[in-house]
């Protein structure tokens, strides 16, 4: 009787594959011929049909090709069908936007579904700015329903980038109607009345017909006073159409009001970006990752020249925490807004001041206190976190709790406060102790990076809730403290250092690898109140 050792042996197959990978190359044994114009592909009929179904049902039957050994495949780019013929023997493929249609004709022709699948999951991951409108156009060719999809997803997030783009004004009018009014969209109404403007004006003569039916779908009572006057003194189009005009009107907005307009005709924002507070310009600017530009968004208020302090993004509006209690807003959805003094906070939280939003609520943390400001009622409340150390740690939103992470004394420990049950509890501690370091949360996961530990760290780990462990990551590019770790277009960023030379840094989740982006040269940023933001175009 014959013993089950129970032995599987996948390094076997791989071999086997490799080996008959190389008959193929050397054209040894080879028993069938793929042609494609003056090329050709001599392969293995065993091999080709057990890797396509596309030949499994050729040569499963008598007929030409199967009696030749020979197929004449016809109107299909000779470099893709090399492509799939690799892929079949070897798994591996070379993939590029710019062969993506010839390929996926092809792998459609020879029935690979699975290399196929890939081929979608590249471009899905390749969405960008410049690559949308071509990418949404195979999606559409070839059918494939998730890929478009995906697109849909990227385009109502990231519209105002595809907006810059001239292939925007070529859209159909119902694509361009199901961008402008997606519930899921975060733009405002002005910014969605601005693209159509935008798309209407670049083919008047036939699309001026269809402005006031577009416009009616629109949320037009929360088009803004503001841009609402700026559109009625000064774009023409808009000013001599009665029609719009009272539909402005009837959502009570009153165009005769005296008042300064001071709207900006063009649209220097992105809709994702970092918010990068420069004491050497004065300014905040908008570093937008995608297109790799920076744009001036608000002048600093004179308390932010000088000092460390904090700033987090709560609905329109960038709150920034100072040492010594003092805190600052600016709606940043609005061109002409300015900075306010809020309330002072009730506690000093020190020179490493860290906060997070959950709820609208602004948790403050530092100097062993927390507090949280309650956007509804305007004021300060404190937050009891007694035997729970918090000074020189990283503060993060992550479900329903906040995190506070790290901390004085290069401490590995982790602890989270419960908004809902107001209670403090401890998760499993870090891999490695950090003070200052930095956090933020995607995917479900809270990502740590840097900090000191002795020296500043390039370390980074992720910690995912649902085994309760911490994974390691690949070191950062350079050691970085006293930073933070920005999510923006589902990259992650970590900006900055506790001095200059300031520099930009992108996590690669593929490649697991950081990778430099931007040097920060001639910028004196403070690194902990850069923060992620999505603001409309104005």
């Amino acid at each position: 009787m014959a013993a089950d050792f129970g032995i599987q042996d996948n390094e076997h197959n791989n071999l086997m594959m490799q080996k008959l990978d190389d008959m193929r190359k050397e054209k040894r044994l080879s028993d069938f011929t793929i042609k494609v114009g003056n090329e050709e592909f001599p392969v293995h009929k065993n091999v080709m049909s057990a890797g396509s179904d596309y030949f499994d049902a050729m040569l499963s039957h008598d007929n030409l090709e199967s009696n030749t050994g020979i197929v004449d495949m016809k109107e299909v780019d000779v470099d893709s069908v090399k492509v799939c013929i690799d892929y079949i023997y070897t798994g591996n493929a070379l993939i590029t936007l710019e062969k993506c249609e010839q390929l996926l004709h092809a792998a459609n022709i020879m029935q690979l579904s699975r290399f196929c699948e890939k081929i979608t999951e590249f471009l899905k991951a390749s969405l960008g700015p410049k690559s949308f409108f071509g990418i949404r156009q195979l999606a559409v060719k070839f059918n494939l329903k998730g890929l478009e999809q995906s697109c849909d997803e990227y385009a109502v997030g990231h519209l105002g980038s595809i907006a810059k783009k001239a292939e925007f004004n070529k859209l159909d009018k119902e694509y361009v109607v199901f961008l402008t009014t997606s519930h899921k969209s975060s733009y405002s109404e002005d910014s969605k009345l601005k693209i159509l403007l935008q798309w209407i004006k670049a083919d008047t003569k036939s699309r001026a017909g269809q402005f006031i039916e577009m416009v009616k779908k629109l949320n037009i009572d929360k088009i803004s006073t503001t841009y609402g006057l700026y559109l009625a003194r000064n774009d023409s189009f808009c000013s001599s159409s009665a029609e719009f005009m009272k539909l402005l009107f009837l959502s009570n907005k009153s165009l005769n009001k005296d008042v300064e307009v001071d709207v900006c005709s063009s649209s220097p924002l992105c809709d994702e970006g970092v918010l990068l507070f420069d004491k050497k310009f004065k300014a905040v600017q908008v570093y937008c990752p995608v297109e790799e530009t920076f744009n001036n968004l608000k002048q600093l208020n004179e308390n932010m020249l000088s000092g460390k302090y904090t700033a987090v993004c709560s609905q329109k509006f960038v709150f920034v925490l100072l040492p010594g209690k003092k805190v600052y807003r600016v709606n940043v959805y609005e061109a002409e807004s300015s900075w306010t003094e809020m309330e002072s906070m009730m506690n000093d939280h020190g020179q490493y001041i860290r906060a997070a939003v959950h709820n609208n609520f602004v948790y403050v943390g530092g100097n062993n206190t927390m507090e949280r400001y309650n956007n509804n009622e305007n004021k300060w409340e404190n937050v009891e976190c007694s035997g729970f150390k918090l000074i020189e740690s990283a503060l993060v939103t992550f479900r329903d709790e906040i995190y506070v992470i790290g901390g004085s004394g290069r401490v590995k420990s982790i602890d989270k406060y419960s908004s809902s049950l107001g209670s403090w509890s401890s998760v499993k501690p870090m891999n490695v102790g950090r003070q200052t370091p930095a956090a933020a949360v995607y995917d479900d996961r809270i990502y740590v990076a840097g900090g000191w530990n002795g020296i500043s760290s390039t370390g980074t780990e992720f910690f995912n809730p649902d085994d309760n462990n911490w994974t390691n990551l690949s070191s950062m590019t350079i050691p970085r403290n006293e930073f933070s770790l920005c999510v923006v277009s589902n990259n992650l960023f970590a900006v900055g250092h506790t001095s200059g030379p300031y520099s930009i840094e992108k996590y690669n989740f593929d490649k697991n690898q950081w990778e430099k982006v931007t040097d920060l040269t001639d910028m004196e940023i403070v690194s902990t109140a850069s923060v992620a933001v999505r603001i409309p175009l104005y």
